[in-house]
């Protein structure tokens, strides 16, 4: 078998848990099969990065154009993906930012895969012609789950497949590492429930120019608004009631921390609302430890999709508190879909009671093996696909 290199071009792997989860195991499963192949990414963290996935590393920004395009043309295969790159719920940008990134890849590469692709929402004209654009580029299109599958399907004559987020295959530190550290942390690890609950600020939906990494610089407290504070009022009471219920313990595990985004400041927020003493906020950045510290819950709240997917890997129940089409998704892959609640129905209506319910609903219902078992030989079955594809 010939050296193979492919260009995995992501989402943020440098500041989000998720994405940085999805580069190492897109990384690591590739080499599984090819243990020669070099994998290239785009990271300001070279050697974090290198040592994390054992990837080469090309720089983040203009500067890094350059080398982006000599590592295209120089590359067997180019991977879009995984991760939620083709949606304009955050800005009318992105889709034609992605669009015209993937455009110069196949300009220097004749082959160009979507992996596991988040697409959706697409709700501008605008949006969905450039993400025809995109996937006319690609050899073949695969999209993370069944509601990515029905956005992007009316937008290509290809056939799109629905392979897994590669994130369910990241490999966990042992489980005594991870109680260990939880302990070393102050984490009660006494046979009270542990709840987690990773939560993002909340907007309500609407068409935006201005990226949000953008708009936070001009904004005097980023991610403190009106309505990040009428969620985290409602996520208080929800968890003060699972709390004095269960007598259970609240874990708060924020994944992107940057200030544009804030999750910790989210997460903090709520705790401080709460009635309940019992609350801990721990910042993670290694994704092994984060899936390896999900084993220890009863039960997740995700207000994020990447935590919601190491603990379902882990076989945690989970409750989605969903601010896009995704979670439908991955929960209609585990079957699970009555486990989702809208974020922006759970603020109007002020659903506390519906979801408290949930989330005691589904303490001691853990996820089936088998079924996390079969998503995870898609993606197996998918790489060994794509390895023989480039020869």
């Amino acid at each position: 078998m010939r050296h193979h290199q492919i260009l995995i071009l992501a989402g943020d792997a440098d500041g989000n848990l998720g994405d940085h989860a999805i580069v190492r195991s897109m990384c690591r499963a590739l080499r599984a099969n090819d243990p020669d192949l070099t994998p290239v990414v785009v990271s300001a963290r070279p050697e974090a990065m290198t040592a994390a996935t054992g990837a080469e590393v090309i720089p983040r920004g203009p500067w890094g154009l350059p080398a982006l395009i000599r590592a295209a043309r120089r590359s067997d295969a180019v991977l879009v993906g995984g991760g939620g790159l083709f949606q304009d719920d955050d800005s009318l940008i992105k889709m034609p930012y992605w669009a015209l990134r993937v455009a110069l890849a196949r300009l220097c590469c004749p082959r160009v895969f979507g992996y596991a692709l988040g697409v959706g929402p697409l709700r501008a004209g605008v949006s969905r012609g450039f993400a025809r654009l995109a996937f006319g580029c690609m050899r073949e299109v695969t999209v993370r789950d069944p509601e990515a599958q029905r956005t992007a399907q009316p937008l290509t004559r290809k056939t799109v497949r629905v392979v897994p987020d590669p994130a369910l295959l990241l490999e966990p530190v042992p489980a005594e590492t991870a109680a260990a550290w939880l302990r070393e942390h102050g984490v009660p690890l006494d046979g009270r429930p542990l709840v987690g609950v990773a939560l993002r600020r909340w907007f309500p939906p609407r068409h935006r120019i201005v990226p949000n990494r953008i708009s936070a610089r001009f904004r005097r407290r980023p991610g403190d608004d009106s309505g990040s504070e009428r969620l985290t009022d409602l996520v208080a009471r929800v968890l003060d009631r699972v709390a004095d219920s269960r007598g259970a313990h609240v874990l708060f595990l924020p994944t992107y921390t940057l200030s544009h985004e804030g999750d910790d400041r989210i997460c903090r927020s709520v705790g401080a609302k709460m009635s309940s003493p019992a609350w801990t906020v721990l910042s993670i950045d290694d994704p092994a430890l984060y899936k390896g510290v999900t084993g220890h819950l009863a039960v997740l709240l995700g207000g994020r999709m990447h935590p919601a997917i190491f603990a379902s890997a882990m076989g945690i129940p989970c409750v989605g508190l969903a601010y896009n089409p995704k979670f439908n998704g991955f929960f209609e892959l585990l079957g699970r879909r009555e486990h989702v609640l809208d974020v922006d129905s759970f603020v109007r209506e002020e659903r506390v009671d519906d979801l408290g319910a949930r989330l005691e609903g589904a303490i001691g219902h853990p996820m089936e093996r088998d079924r996390i078992d079969a998503l995870g030989g898609r993606i197996r079955a998918f790489n060994r696909e794509l390895l023989e594809a480039i020869g």
